[in-house]
């Protein structure tokens, strides 16, 4: 059996600017690491906050909870407060653009981008990512099938952590009038149509003068790894330098 290791945070010193960058549920710091990467070599200093258990076994990630991870943005915002990093901003695909707005909704953050943002999620959508997130760790592991059925079965009782994971987002999106500072909304049109409706809801409900919202042809859910991944780059580098 394969031995997975957690995934460790990344920080990429650089200028006086700092950008925070969040990944997505059952993903990892890969998710935005090339990203960070780009705008780090533009000048700005990155941190990458990698959630607990994401990256380990299906039982290691269902012992945490939306709650833990968010948490863990916050940490991630006082670290670079403490560091003297006045300017922050931050951006987020799914999981971690809902994040992205909860902490522009929270604390003093200059500017936002929300990828591929989820605006309602019921507990089976969750169970199923989970399912899916699962049956892909448990091949990569190796396991053998009486293993796997008994990790996959203890999804089952993820009944509070789904609660919480769909609560944290209705929240959210019952404040996003409390979003008022610059903020670039995108989604994939190669994903789901349900993100395209959840972008113009939010580009509707947020009180920011300065929005825009933007589709991409060639880009799927995780849309800094897809085929327009360089494209989307080019214009968040320039929304951070506008």
């Amino acid at each position: 059996m394969l031995k997975l290791k957690e995934s460790q945070n990344v920080f990429l010193e650089g200028g006086d600017e700092a950008v925070i960058l969040l990944h997505s549920f059952t993903g990892t710091v890969r998710d935005v690491k090339a990203l960070a990467e780009f705008l780090n070599e533009a000048g700005y200093t990155c941190y990458i906050p990698a959630y607990k258990g994401h990256g380990l076994s299906l039982e290691g990630l269902l012992a945490y909870t939306t709650n833990d991870w968010w948490k863990q943005v916050q940490e991630s915002y006082h670290y670079l407060k403490d560091s003297g990093y006045e300017s922050i901003h931050v951006l987020g695909v799914s999981l971690g653009a809902l994040m992205s707005l909860k902490l522009v909704e929270t604390f003093d953050v200059k500017k936002c981008i929300a990828m591929s943002t989820p605006h309602n999620r019921t507990n089976k959508d969750i169970k199923r990512r989970l399912y899916h997130y699962g049956e892909r760790i448990n091949q990569i592991q190796d396991l053998d099938e009486d293993e796997s059925k008994r990790q996959l079965a203890l999804i089952d009782d993820y009944d509070e952590g789904a609660r919480i994971f769909t609560s944290f987002i209705e929240d959210i999106m019952n404040h996003l009038d409390a979003v008022k500072i610059p903020i670039s909304i995108k989604y994939g049109e190669l994903d789901q149509t349900f993100y395209q409706d959840s972008a113009e809801r939010i580009y509707h409900d947020i009180a920011s003068e300065h929005k825009e919202l933007t589709a991409y042809k060639n880009a799927t859910h995780l849309m800094t790894r897809s085929e327009d991944k360089e494209q989307i780059e080019k214009d968040i580098l320039e929304f951070l330098k506008k």
